[in-house]
């Protein structure tokens, strides 16, 4: 068990080394095709959420490290272009004709929906203070990584590394231990 967290714990480190080495590059280059510097910004936290996922950049060389970041940031990119083309616009005046997604859900999808808040409730609550609080700015208010960091007087960069860190430690709670899947 020890050991394990030794590993997370330098496995988080070389993530964060990455990101600092690397997120400014990989910004600008997402930059090129998508306008809006928040999008833009959230694009780079998925290409970095995707490192942390695969950990396949760890143990390339730097200009492996590079190339692997670009690829996997130009999947991004196309992504959100076919995200955009599809999203139809609508006026504002029907989206907020039907202001419930639950409507047309069963009671045991809404059962299972609820299940599933409450899981990640408990999650939240095992974070320490400061993910928490920036987790929900992100995801609860909606705010941009510049908007969070304004708010709560950090820098940008700083503020994408907790994000990743947060959501890696969210994630890892989410993980069943050995002794579950042993039982499971």
């Amino acid at each position: 068990m020890y050991q394990q967290q030794r590993q997370q714990e330098s496995t988080d480190a070389l993530m964060e080394g990455l990101y600092h080495k690397h997120a400014r590059g990989i910004l600008r280059y997402i930059r090129r095709y998508i306008f809006s510097p928040e999008d833009a910004d959230d694009l780079l936290v998925e290409v970095f959420l995707a490192a942390l996922e695969s950990r396949t950049p760890l143990p390339l060389s730097e200009g492996e490290q590079i190339a692997w970041l670009q690829r996997v940031a130009r999947n991004k990119i196309i992504d959100y272009q076919r995200r955009m083309a599809r999203r139809p616009a609508i006026a504002l005046d029907e989206a907020l004709d039907s202001p419930y997604e639950t409507d047309d859900l069963t009671p045991e999808q809404v059962a299972m929906e609820n299940e599933e808040l409450d899981i990640l409730r408990v999650h939240l609550a095992a974070l320490p203070a400061q993910h928490q609080q920036v987790l929900r700015l992100r995801f609860g208010s909606g705010l941009r990584t510049k908007e969070i960091a304004a708010h709560l007087n950090k820098s940008d960069g700083a503020i994408r590394s907790l994000l990743l860190r947060s959501l890696n430690l969210l994630r890892t709670l989410y993980q069943p231990t050995d002794e579950e899947q042993n039982n499971g």
